[in-house]
């Protein structure tokens, strides 16, 4: 399965919120999208290589997730896995950059994540039966 690659450009400065897409995303899916962050400081490329990142995310149920992230050539990488995408509904994320020692640099801007409903067969008394055309959402 191929992944979704999304770029973002997310400022620490927060002064700089150029509005991200919306990114939007399935439910139930798992690992099918990278965000690719390029972090700035008040529109200058900031300096990753001495630090690690977390992913901060309220789901659409008001739940706190966080999820390691990692740093390559001066750029935030994070798989979205089925945690992120449980819940439908709109999210709110931002990530949290922190040195070595684990004492917290900053924090992006927020962007937005937009997790679409699932959709499951009815469950069918015989296998053979064809799929109707109604189709439960997930829960």
């Amino acid at each position: 399965m191929n992944t979704v690659a999304i770029e973002l450009k997310l400022d620490l400065s927060k002064s700089n919120n150029k509005l991200n897409e919306i990114t939007k995303l399935r439910q139930s899916e798992s690992n099918s999208t990278t965000l690719y962050a390029t972090i700035l400081d008040h529109n200058k490329e900031f300096e990753l290589s001495e630090c690690n990142a977390e992913l901060h995310l309220k789901k659409p149920n008001g739940e706190v997730y966080v999820q390691a992230a990692e740093i390559k050539n001066n750029e935030i990488t994070c798989t979205l896995n089925n945690e992120v995408t449980a819940i439908s509904g709109n999210a709110e994320a931002y990530f949290q950059v922190f040195n070595k020692d684990k004492s917290v640099v900053n924090t992006t801007a927020t962007f937005y994540l937009q997790v679409l409903p699932g959709l499951i067969p009815v469950k069918k008394k015989d296998s053979n039966e064809p799929q109707p055309i109604d189709l439960q959402i997930i829960n």
